[in-house]
């Protein structure tokens, strides 16, 4: 069941703090803003992917657009380690209660992403 947002809820931005928490993981440039529900769920999935080991992971960035939102990020790790990453994103797409339409990806070992990368998606 996808959780319920209220309407109202403020959106934040939360760069800054994601910067002194997580400062490794944070693109220069980075842009993080979501409202207080939201912030708890990304910093559940930035530790799971932080336990994948040193795979250079940044997120480049996490914004609810309301309609749409952005969600973009690169790394380098091994193709199992690049497989598990989008996946756990795609997870976070969906668990920030974002619509997901096509499959989220990013930049791995410098090449080009698979399909959309900065994911500005409407939702329906």
């Amino acid at each position: 069941m996808k959780p319920l947002r209220a309407a109202n809820a403020e959106l934040i931005d939360y760069t800054r703090t994601l910067e002194f928490l997580a400062g490794h993981m944070i693109s220069e440039g980075c842009s993080v803003i979501l409202d207080e529900r939201q912030y708890p769920i990304l910093i559940e999935y930035l530790e799971k992917i932080a336990a994948l080991g040193d795979i250079n992971f940044v997120l480049e960035q996490c914004v609810d657009h309301r309609p749409g939102h952005s969600v973009s990020w690169d790394n380098d790790g091994t193709r199992e380690q690049d497989d598990e990453v989008d996946r756990l994103m795609s997870e976070l797409v969906t668990a920030l209660g974002f619509r997901e339409s096509s499959r989220h990806t990013g930049t791995q070992n410098g090449q080009a992403p698979k399909s959309d990368h900065a994911d500005r998606k409407q939702l329906k």
